[in-house]
């Protein structure tokens, strides 16, 4: 799978950019463990790279629980809350979490997060869900069983 970590995260880095948010981090879903794992992320600590959550934990957990989109202007407050240790993102005040499907499977998450307090309205998500589109192949490639 290393061999997907650079251009993972230079995609994830595009997509910061373009939608202009401080963090994109993108979670690799193993369903059969129910957890996902961040495999490319811009704007946290790389060290979170290959850190794990189960679908119980979190916001990104619930985004892949309910497979819906999951906003909160402030990250702290919201009730599914869990912060990841060593990622450096305490900083960060607004979420928006996107599945990643294809063909009725999941196979991650697309997160996005600003350190300014944010409401994200429906063309946030629909723009998220377009560069979720553009990560997809890079994600199927990483869920598929030839990659073992």
């Amino acid at each position: 799978m290393t061999e997907y970590l650079n251009p993972m995260n230079e995609r994830v880095d595009a997509v910061r950019r373009k939608l202009e948010v401080d963090v994109c981090s993108l979670y690799l879903a193993h369903p059969d463990r129910q957890t996902l794992e961040i495999v490319a992320t811009s704007g946290l600590h790389r060290s979170a790279i290959g850190k794990q959550l189960s679908y119980a934990q979190g916001l990104t957990g619930k985004v892949a629980r309910t497979r819906l989109p999951v906003v909160a202007r402030v990250i702290q407050d919201h009730a599914d809350y869990f912060h990841v240790e060593g990622s450096g993102e305490e900083r960060f005040k607004s979420y928006l979490g996107i599945p990643l499907e294809h063909d009725g499977e999941l196979h991650g998450v697309l997160v996005v997060q600003t350190e300014q307090t944010r409401t994200f309205f429906h063309r946030h998500i629909q723009e998220v869900h377009r560069a979720g589109r553009d990560l997809m192949a890079g994600l199927v490639a990483l869920t598929s069983p030839d990659q073992a």
